[in-house]
């Protein structure tokens, strides 16, 4: 028995864990529904602190009950998620769990290197947020940029957090440290990326074999030193990896590639607090980002569909609209790329007490600069314009705010393709009055403008496909457009909420019972 496999089980007996049902959203299953592990230390401390309630916070199982929901692209991160969750934790804290698990097992888009932003809905407040915490630009240019994950997940959890950072930062260093299998999630990325990646030596050596191939889904992937800033991180606070020793470090190791920070860079980078953009569909405040992409969000949605007769569901949205839509919206953007390229995550959570996160993060292409720090093993982040990037797409929620109910939270990825399919889905639920399982499984379309080919997935019906053409003249099948991560609770109650991840993808969702 290996030194890995005795730990597993003193961990196991130490935190006995409940059954779970896990819904995966791929007939490639390689998931079992069990729960993960890790949430150690600080966790039973609290635990014994609140024994005498019904939930004892920070025991893993604890919560009885409708936990809320998680989805996300990356199987084993959910799984994080979930366990804190059922440890009494918010929904701040399952997102936050679950970006630092992608940081390790989903680098190809998560890197610590990197950054994104957030909408957060809290119930106590009634309030829609916009967490930005992007990459950041040195004073002195350079080919590397400020990370902003760390600060701006350390800025959700100081705000609407429960259960202490360190018991979040966890699960995520161990996996480093011991190391992980590789997921079909990331593995697929990867493949699907293909030469697009710029490897330096460090990077091929964890990801490929000595031949040069991508290694294969299940390799055993160790990151020791990474697991050493998680665990300075975990110990001391996000806001340590931007000052002292590993913030020099960091740029010692960032400038070397080409990077020109300096040790103001990092210790003045903040991440912003605004209030989200929002409009009102009838009963409805949908919540956006307060960048031009959130605006392109709310732009489609008015365009299909304004909320007339909302309480009457079951409104037209032919598809021959959506593309039509799509050519108005997005030819102002027809000399970007339109595709996803594999650089960008996306996930929700939300928790039992209506509270809700929904977050895209991202490095703007696949592993960033394809650099790997050499003293931290964090994958180094180059600073894009919009053009070289992947387009962004706007994490949205939808809430009742006379009544304090959170009803839905998306993220989506996959380019400019992945804001119109992220619509698309939502307005199957609020105009279709469809389940959220069959508005995910919708067929979609897609166009970057006037006269510009019109894509259409396989699954669109022929007849569809000829009503297309009446405006598009060029139709091309494609497999995909987008993936999406989503969360619908109905009539706003815990108890009702249901979460999916796009079947057009290998992450992971979840249904506690």
């Amino acid at each position: 028995m290996t030194e890995k496999d005795i730990s597993m089980r003193l961990i196991k007996k130490s935190i006995p864990l409940l059954p779970s049902e896990v819904k995966i959203r791929n007939r490639h299953s390689q998931w079992k529904p069990v729960s993960t592990f890790f949430i150690l230390g600080s966790l039973l401390a609290l635990a014994a602190c609140e024994s005498s309630t019904q939930t004892q916070l920070g025991v893993i199982g604890s919560v009885d009950g409708p936990l809320g929901g998680v989805a996300s692209d990356e199987p084993r991160a959910t799984l994080v998620a979930q366990d804190i969750l059922s440890a009494g934790g918010s929904a701040a804290d399952a997102a936050t769990a679950l970006y630092f698990t992608l940081a390790v097992t989903y680098p190809i888009a998560a890197s610590l290197g990197g950054g994104g932003e957030c909408i957060v809905y809290s119930k106590e407040k009634n309030k829609l947020e916009n967490l930005k915490f992007p990459v950041g630009l040195a004073k002195g240019g350079g080919n590397i940029g400020i990370p902003g994950n760390i600060r701006g997940f350390a800025a959700l959890h100081a705000r609407y957090g429960k259960l202490t950072w360190s018991s979040l930062l966890s699960p995520a260093e161990k996996f480093a440290n011991f190391g992980e299998n590789m997921s079909r999630a990331q593995h697929t990325a990867m493949i699907t990326a293909g030469r697009k990646i710029n490897f330096d030596r460090q990077l091929a050596k964890l990801y490929k074999t000595e031949n040069g191939q991508f290694k294969p889904e299940g390799s055993h992937i160790q990151q020791v030193r990474l697991s050493a800033v998680l665990s300075n991180i975990r110990s001391n606070g996000g806001a340590f990896f931007y000052s002292g020793n590993l913030a020099r470090a960091f740029i010692e190791e960032a400038n070397r590639v080409g990077g020109k920070l300096a040790t103001t860079d990092l210790v003045y980078y903040k991440p912003v607090w605004q209030d989200a953009a929002t409009f009102d569909v009838d009963v409805l405040t949908v919540g956006t980002s307060t960048s031009a992409h959130g605006k392109l969000y709310k732009e489609i949605w008015q365009k299909l569909f304004k909320g007339k007769g909302f309480l009457q569901l079951d409104q037209s949205l032919p598809l021959s609209a959506v593309a039509d839509a799509s050519a108005s919206s997005f030819q102002k953007y027809a000399t970007y790329n339109p595709f996803g390229t594999g650089g960008m995550t996306s996930f929700v959570t939300a928790d039992n007490a209506g509270n809700a996160v929904a977050c895209t993060v991202g490095m703007g292409k696949p592993f960033g600069s394809g650099k790997v720090g050499s003293i931290t093993g964090i994958v180094l982040t180059s600073p894009l314009t919009d053009k070289q990037a992947e387009f962004p797409t706007s994490p949205v929620l939808i809430i009742n705010r006379p009544n304090k109910l959170f009803f839905y939270g998306a993220g989506a990825t996959g380019g400019a393709a992945g804001t119109l399919s992220s619509v698309y889905t939502a307005l199957q639920i609020f105009a279709k009055d469809k389940s959220l399982d069959a508005a995910m499984a919708s067929p979609r379309v897609f166009t970057m403008g006037p006269g510009l080919p019109v894509l259409y997935e396989k699954t669109v019906p022929q007849e569809e496909v000829r009503k297309l053409t009446v405006n598009h003249p060029v139709a091309v099948e494609v497999e995909k457009l987008g993936v999406v991560n989503s969360i619908y609770c109905f009539k706003g109650k815990p108890q009702f909420c249901k979460s999916s991840t796009d079947p057009r993808g290998f992450g992971l969702s979840l249904i506690e019972r």
